[in-house]
């Protein structure tokens, strides 16, 4: 799907942010698919130079059709050293969508990268931004959530790559699946043998509100070097019929019980 968007894509967003310079407002685009049967291919390319710093918020969405469509859309980031960048995106694609993103950034010495994900819509999405900490002191940050609702399948999740010393990095991954939707994290972390003082952090929660829906985690680790700080966590939790009765019982909906708990 890689080389397919390498192939055919024509239109997306480029930002370039100069040396030192912070964009105060944060920049926005929005990417809608109208046609039937189509696809998407949008690239999302930034540069923020040195000690600059810039946030992009990108919304996505499309009508629903009775025939499958495709957005392989492809993001690149390069947070130069001492910058930092924000990538926010709402993706709310409509059920006949097959999602499969690809994002990446390259961090060089002391800059930030922020990944802040939610996924919606969708028939299926695969989704895991990909931070590869090639500086020093580099720095990558991941929030995703994730809600899967009847006949989908949320598949996403978050890569780093730490190939230099004293980096660091958070994932955190929250799901919730409801009416037999299917959600779940796909995690990669690796640390390169000169990546040493790495320190890592992976947490995943998920959410099942029925028990039809299903939860799955797939994290992988690969370390090929000693004095690093990596921590793995995971935990699934479930919303007691007992809970429900008892707010029930106190006058609300079944709805408005769900929602307060």
């Amino acid at each position: 799907f890689i080389m397919l968007h390498a192939a055919v894509w024509s239109a997306g967003t480029f930002i370039y942010v100069p040396p030192y310079m912070k964009v105060r407002i944060p920049l926005q685009a929005y990417f809608r698919m109208n046609a039937e049967r189509g696809g998407q291919f949008e690239h999302t390319l930034i540069i923020a130079d040195k000690g600059s710093k810039v946030q992009y918020i990108e919304g996505c969405c499309s009508p629903v059709y009775t025939d499958s469509a495709l957005h392989a859309g492809c993001v690149e980031i390069f947070v130069h050293e001492g910058a930092r960048v924000r990538y926010t995106s709402v993706e709310n694609w409509s059920k006949n969508t097959f999602n499969l993103n690809t994002k990446r950034a390259i961090v060089e010495k002391h800059g930030t990268v922020e990944w802040l994900n939610g996924n919606l819509g969708s028939k299926s999405t695969m989704l895991y931004p990909c931070s590869v900490l090639i500086g020093e002191y580099a720095k990558s940050d991941s929030l995703g959530i994730a809600f899967a609702g009847p006949h989908q399948n949320q598949d996403t999740g978050s890569k780093v790559i730490h190939a230099a010393p004293h980096t660091t990095s958070t994932i955190k991954a929250k799901s919730i699946s409801k009416g037999g939707g299917i959600s779940s994290y796909r995690g990669s972390v690796q640390v390169t043998k000169n990546a040493t003082h790495t320190k890592c952090s992976v947490v995943c929660d998920a959410l099942l509100i029925d028990d039809q829906s299903i939860s799955n985690t797939f994290p992988f680790m690969k370390i090929d070097t000693n004095k690093i700080d990596i921590a793995h966590e995971a935990s699934v939790g479930k919303i007691g019929e007992e809970e429900i009765f008892y707010l029930m019982s106190r006058g609300l909906s079944e709805q408005e019980a769900v929602s307060m708990i």
